[in-house]
C-alpha cells in the first residue's frame, strides 16, 4: 500500500500501424487504477500518445512522465496542452567540463589501456578493427 508498481509495460512498435496509439491507450485504461505513464519514447511517438489521449476523452486522466526525449521541447505537446498538463519531464544538466575535450582528444591506444571500452570507441571512431 503506498508503494510503486509497474501495472504494464508497452512497446511502442517501431513502424506502428494506424490505430496503434489508440490500442495502446486502451490498454493503458485496462489497468484503471494506473494513471502514472513513464514514457521512453522520441517526439513523435509522445505526440502521437497524446494525440491518441485526446481522442480517447482522457484529458486528465493520465500523468505524464516524460524522458529527456520530451525534456522542455515544445513540439510534442504543442496543441495538446491540455492533454500534457501536469506532465514532468527530466533534462539532465549538461555542461563543459574545463579541459575534457584536449585530454579526450590525447587518448589513444598506448596511453589508454585502462578504459576498457576505448578500444572499442576507437574501432568505431575510426572505422577500424583492431
Amino acid at each position: 500500500a503506498g508503494g510503486v508498481c509497474v501495472a504494464q509495460s508497452v512497446k511502442i512498435p517501431r513502424e506502428p500501424k494506424p490505430g496503434e496509439f489508440d490500442k495502446i491507450i486502451r490498454r493503458l485504461l485496462e489497468t484503471s487504477h494506473a494513471r502514472a505513464v513513464i514514457i521512453f519514447a522520441n517526439e513523435d511517438d509522445i505526440r502521437r500518445v497524446l494525440e491518441a489521449a485526446k481522442r480517447a476523452n482522457q484529458t486528465g486522466h493520465f500523468i505524464w512522465m516524460g524522458s529527456d526525449s520530451w525534456g522542455s521541447k515544445i513540439s510534442p505537446v504543442l496543441h495538446l496542452e491540455e492533454v500534457a498538463e501536469g506532465s514532468v519531464t527530466i533534462l539532465p544538466k549538461r555542461v563543459s567540463v574545463k579541459g575534457f575535450d584536449r585530454y579526450f582528444s590525447s587518448r589513444t591506444l598506448d596511453n589508454n589501456r585502462r578504459n576498457i571500452w576505448f578500444a572499442e570507441f576507437w574501432e568505431e571512431n575510426f572505422h577500424c578493427k583492431l
